[in-house]
C-alpha cells in the first residue's frame, strides 16, 4: 500500500505549494474549529471517508447504477445544475430538482509527497514483511487511502474531455493553477497504475451518480423511521409539507375526476340500475370524503414528529456545546 498514485514528475515547478495544501481550518466531532494540521489522520478521515454510503453498500444498486460518473459535459447537457459541496458523503448524489452535489478535488490529493507521508499506509497490516518488526503501533489508513483513490477515480470519468475541464475550472471544482496538459499526464498515470482496480477503491466508488430521494428511503427503511434519513434537503417545514401535499392534491383532482363520471354513470339506465356499479359507488364516495383527510392528517402528525424530533435534538445538541463551553472557560481560569 505504499506506491504512489502518480509521478512525481505530474506538475511541473511544484506547482502546488505543500504549506498550502490544506484548508484554513476544519470542524472536530464536537463541532469546534481546529486547526487540520494538528491531526491530519483525522482530517483526513472526516474529509474522505464515506461511511454512511459504506453502512447501505448492499443497498447501493437501488440508488444508481455500478458504473463510472457521466462526464461534466453530459451532466449539463441534461439540465442538472452542478452544486459545489465539501461534504464527501453528498459526492456524486443528485436531487429530485437534476442539481448533482460535487465535492472540488483537494490540493493535498494533487501532491505525491502528501501521498507519500500521509496516504501510504505502513502499518503492520499493509507493511511489507520485512518492515513489519519497525512498525508496531502505527494505525491502519487502507481505507482512507481507499478512499482516497476512488475520489480521484470518480473525477477521471467527470473530467474526460476538455469541455469537460473547462467546466470543472468554471465552478472551481479543480485548483486553479492545474492545465490541461497535467490533468493528462495525471489521468494516464493514475490508469497506468491500476488505481480504479476494484480492489484499491472504496466500494462506494463501484457506482457513479446516487439518487438522494432512494437513498433517504434506503435510511428510513433501515432505521424503521419516517424521520431518519441519508440527507433532507429541506431548509423549512414549508417546503416539507408542499412535497408531500403535491402528490395528494394531484390525488384528490383524480379523485373529483372518477366521482364526476361515477355520477355520469348512475345518470345513465344501464349503469343506474346495476348493483355492483352502485357498491363500488358507494364504497368510492366514503373513500373520496375520508382519503383526503386521512392523508392530512397522517401528513400533520409527521410534520408534528418531526417537529418534536428537531426540537429535541437541538436542545441535546445545545446542552452538550453548553457543558463543554464551561469546561473550556474553567479551565482557562484555573491560575
Amino acid at each position: 500500500m505504499s506506491s504512489l498514485p502518480f509521478n512525481k514528475d505530474v506538475f511541473d515547478d511544484n506547482i502546488l505549494d505543500p504549506g498550502r495544501l490544506l484548508p484554513a481550518s476544519a470542524r472536530t466531532a464536537v463541532h469546534t474549529l481546529a486547526n487540520p494540521l494538528e491531526d491530519i489522520q483525522r482530517f483526513l478521515k472526516k474529509d474522505l471517508c464515506v461511511g454512511k454510503l459504506n453502512k447501505i453498500d448492499q443497498y447501493l444498486w437501488l440508488a444508481g447504477l455500478p458504473t463510472p460518473p457521466k462526464p461534466l459535459n453530459y451532466q449539463l447537457a441534461t439540465s442538472r445544475e452542478i452544486a459545489v459541496d465539501e461534504r464527501i458523503d453528498m459526492h456524486m448524489v443528485w436531487e429530485h430538482t437534476r442539481r448533482i452535489h460535487l465535492k472540488p478535488v483537494p490540493r493535498y490529493l494533487l501532491d505525491p509527497e502528501f501521498w507519500e507521508h500521509h496516504l501510504s499506509c505502513k502499518a503492520p497490516c499493509c507493511a511489507s514483511p520485512c518492515d513489519r518488526i519497525a512498525q508496531t503501533s502505527q494505525a491502519c489508513s487502507k481505507n482512507i487511502r481507499q478512499c482516497a483513490l476512488g475520489f480521484l477515480c470518480s473525477y477521471i470519468a467527470l473530467i474526460q474531455f476538455e469541455s469537460d475541464f473547462a467546466i470543472a475550472r468554471e465552478y472551481k471544482l479543480l485548483p486553479n493553477n492545474i492545465t490541461w496538459d497535467m490533468w493528462l499526464k495525471l489521468v494516464h498515470q493514475l490508469l497506468k497504475s491500476d488505481a480504479p482496480n476494484p480492489a484499491n477503491i472504496n466500494s462506494r466508488y463501484f457506482f457513479g451518480e446516487l439518487r438522494l430521494s432512494r437513498l433517504n428511503k434506503i435510511y428510513a427503511i433501515r432505521h424503521g423511521s419516517v424521520l431518519s434519513a441519508y440527507q433532507y434537503t429541506y431548509q423549512t417545514y414549508a417546503e416539507l409539507f408542499h412535497d408531500y401535499l403535491t402528490p395528494l392534491t394531484a390525488a384528490t383532482i383524480y379523485v373529483a375526476l372518477v366521482l364526476t363520471a361515477m355520477q355520469v354513470g348512475l345518470a345513465t339506465t344501464r349503469l343506474g340500475t346495476n348493483t355492483p356499479f352502485q357498491k363500488v359507488s358507494y364504497g368510492f364516495t366514503v373513500f373520496s370524503i375520508l382519503g383526503p383527510l386521512i392523508g392530512i392528517m397522517l401528513l400533520g402528525i409527521m410534520g408534528g414528529l418531526a417537529f418534536t424530533n428537531n426540537m429535541m435534538a437541538t436542545w441535546r445538541f445545545k446542552r452538550q456545546k453548553f457543558a463543554l463551553y464551561e469546561q473550556l472557560m474553567a479551565r482557562n481560569q484555573l491560575p
